[in-house]
């Protein structure tokens, strides 16, 4: 008897599990507080498509789809202000906590928006509503870019100059997949040696920019293939030539930028760099992946105004700092970050 019984406790302790729901269980997951996602529309004015992608680079949750909720029957208008609902599904062993998760916790980049408005459906999905920046009509400025080519010898891709553009963004691709975020330079020209890792067709896009509220389209390049060993011999041919690389955005007068292999990592502080030899930055600028970061004093990454030897600084919302453009509360800065007064 006492076996029979045992065993209907069990059956009975089973069933009452099964019936538990996913929300009760997530508890024994990790809270997820903070949403990051990146921007990349490719809308422009007198456009009839809809392209846009949000992406994120977190392991705790997944942008599951990017609908934009008010597509045009005809075309796309200057002044108009597409709006986007964006999916997101917890990643293993995280949820979306039923409070305290709202519009300020989620952290833009990549183009302009702003969040309007969040909301949950159960522990693992939670939806996320953006408006981008009103759309400029883009006959304003010459921001056309053509003349798109590769370096057959190099990974250096190079473009024609547009008349009215004071920056450019670019971006490489590898079979259709995003290789690299969307890069600003005020050149034409962009060294993507470092990104050639593995055999597969290469192509970059770009796209001239006014100011942060006028972008011309992306135009893409013709595909390259590359194999492995010509990969390598890239990468390797890279880092022969550039033993003392420097920036002309550089912040400190103290040297260019160094070659780092590190990761992006987050605590309940704030996002920090480690690098290859475990070791971070504190109080000063360091360069990585083609952007200057600014650290503090405990090694965490600043946003907002920063005064440094004299000069101010702006870093945008993912850290990056800006460079021949106005910053959002409207101050110019130079090709060296600086403020110009």
């Amino acid at each position: 008897m006492r076996g029979i019984k045992g065993a209907a406790a069990c059956l009975l302790a089973a069933a009452l599990t099964a019936a538990l729901p996913f929300s009760a269980m997530a508890a024994n997951g990790t809270k997820i507080t903070s949403i990051s996602l990146r921007i990349e529309s490719h809308i422009t004015a007198g456009d009839s498509s809809s392209d846009v992608r949000v992406t994120s680079n977190s392991s705790r949750y997944d942008v599951d789809e990017v609908e934009v909720t008010n597509e045009p029957k005809d075309e796309w208008e200057g002044r108009d202000k597409p709006k986007l609902k964006v999916t997101l599904t917890a990643g293993d062993r995280y949820y979306f906590p039923s409070s305290g998760l709202t519009k300020s916790d989620v952290n833009l980049s990549g183009d302009d928006g702003k969040v309007t408005s969040v909301s949950r459906s159960g522990s693992y999905t939670f939806y996320v509503n953006i408006t981008l920046d009103a759309l400029d009509d883009e006959n304003d400025y010459d921001l056309h870019v053509d003349g798109l080519e590769w370096d057959d010898s190099d990974g250096n891709a190079y473009w024609d100059d547009a008349e009215d553009a004071k920056r450019y963004e670019v971006r490489l691709y590898r079979g259709g997949n995003s290789v690299t975020s969307v890069v600003s330079t005020s050149d034409t020209s962009y060294d993507f040696s470092s990104h050639f890792t593995q055999s597969g067709y290469y192509y970059f896009r770009v796209r001239g920019v006014y100011n942060a509220s006028n972008k011309g389209s992306w135009e893409e390049s013709d595909e390259r293939y590359v194999s492995s060993s010509e990969a390598a011999d890239i990468r390797r041919n890279a880092r022969n030539t550039s033993s003392s690389p420097t920036s002309s955005t550089s912040p400190s007068t103290s040297g260019g930028p160094g070659v780092y292999s590190g990761a992006w990592l987050r605590d309940d502080v704030g996002w920090w760099y480690c690098n290859a030899d475990k070791s971070y930055t504190t109080n000063n600028w360091q360069y990585i992946n083609n952007y200057w970061y600014f650290f503090d004093e405990r090694g965490y990454m600043k946003t907002g105004w920063i005064l440094w030897n004299g000069k101010w600084y702006y870093c945008c919302e993912n850290g990056e700092m800006l460079h021949d453009t106005t910053t959002p509360d409207g101050y110019y800065v130079g090709s060296d970050g600086a403020w110009v007064q």
